[in-house]
C-alpha cells in the first residue's frame, strides 16, 4: 500500500511539474509575440503547435530511448556494458530501448495538449491529407530525435564523461520554436547539415498546409540515412571500447 501511494504521489508531482514547465513555455511565447498575433510569419496558435510537437517528441524520446542512453555512461564506467555486448542483439538497439519511463509519457501530455489546442482552433480548415502528413512528419521527427541522441551517445563508449549528451539537448532545444526566427543561412543548416527543422517546424508546416508530401518523403529519406550513419558511428566506437575491467 505504501509503495502504491508513493507511486501515485510521484505521478501527481510529475503532472504538476509538467504544468509548471508548460506555463513557463507559454509565458515565453507570449513575451515573444507581445501584442502581435504574427511573428516571423507564424501566428501564436501555430507557434503553440510547433512547441507542442517539440514537447511531445522531447518527452516520448526520453521515455523510450533518452533515459537509457543517458545511463550509458554509468554502464560503461561500471563495466555493465560488457554484458550488453554478449547479448544476441544489436548493442545500440538494446542500449537504447531496454527500459521505459512512464513518468515521461505523462509529461508528453503537455505536447498533446498544445497540439489539440491548435486542432480545436483550426478544425474547420483541416483535411485528412494534412492530418496524415502531420502524423508522418511527427514520426519522422521522432526518428531524427533518436538519431541525434544515438550519434552523440555513441562517443561515450570510447570516451566517457565527454558531455555530448548535454550538447544534444542544447541542439534539439533550438527546434522548440519555428526555425524562421533564425537567419536564412542558419535555416539552411537546420534543413541540411544539422536537420533539426524536421523535428518540429516541418511537421507543424505539414499540418498547417505550408509544405507538401514531397518534403515528408525527403525528410523520411534523410532520417533513415541519419539513423544508419548514427549506427555506423556507434559500431566504430564499440571497436574503441575498453572494458572497465581492463
Amino acid at each position: 500500500m505504501k509503495k502504491s501511494n508513493t507511486y501515485k504521489g510521484e505521478i501527481v508531482v510529475r503532472f504538476l511539474r509538467t504544468l509548471f514547465i508548460l506555463g513557463i513555455q507559454l509565458l515565453l511565447l507570449t513575451l515573444v509575440f507581445g501584442n502581435s498575433e504574427v511573428y516571423v510569419g507564424w501566428t501564436k496558435a501555430e507557434a503553440y503547435l510547433v512547441m507542442g510537437i517539440w514537447n511531445l517528441l522531447n518527452y516520448l524520446g526520453w521515455a523510450f530511448f533518452g533515459i537509457n542512453l543517458e545511463r550509458l555512461e554509468s554502464r560503461v564506467l561500471s563495466g555493465e556494458f560488457d554484458f550488453t555486448l554478449l547479448k544476441p542483439l544489436s548493442s545500440a538497439w538494446f542500449s537504447s530501448f531496454y527500459d521505459f519511463s512512464t513518468y515521461s509519457v505523462i509529461s508528453s501530455l503537455s505536447g498533446a495538449a498544445l497540439i489539440t489546442y491548435y486542432f480545436v482552433l483550426e478544425w474547420g480548415t483541416f483535411t485528412w491529407e494534412r492530418i496524415l502528413l502531420g502524423v508522418g512528419g511527427i514520426l519522422v521527427g521522432l526518428i531524427f530525435w533518436y538519431a541525434f541522441y544515438l550519434l552523440l551517445a555513441s562517443f561515450t563508449l570510447a570516451n566517457p564523461r565527454n558531455g555530448f549528451l548535454a550538447l544534444v539537448k542544447e541542439i534539439l532545444g533550438l527546434a522548440k520554436y519555428p526555425v524562421n526566427i533564425y537567419s536564412n543561412s542558419v535555416q539552411m543548416i537546420f534543413f541540411t547539415i544539422l536537420p533539426i527543422a524536421f523535428v518540429s517546424t516541418v511537421p507543424a508546416s505539414l499540418i498547417i498546409g505550408r509544405m507538401g508530401g514531397s518534403l515528408l518523403i525527403i525528410g523520411a529519406g534523410l532520417a533513415i540515412l541519419f539513423v544508419r550513419f548514427s549506427y555506423w558511428v556507434w559500431k566504430q566506437n564499440v571497436k574503441k571500447y575498453v572494458s572497465a575491467g581492463g
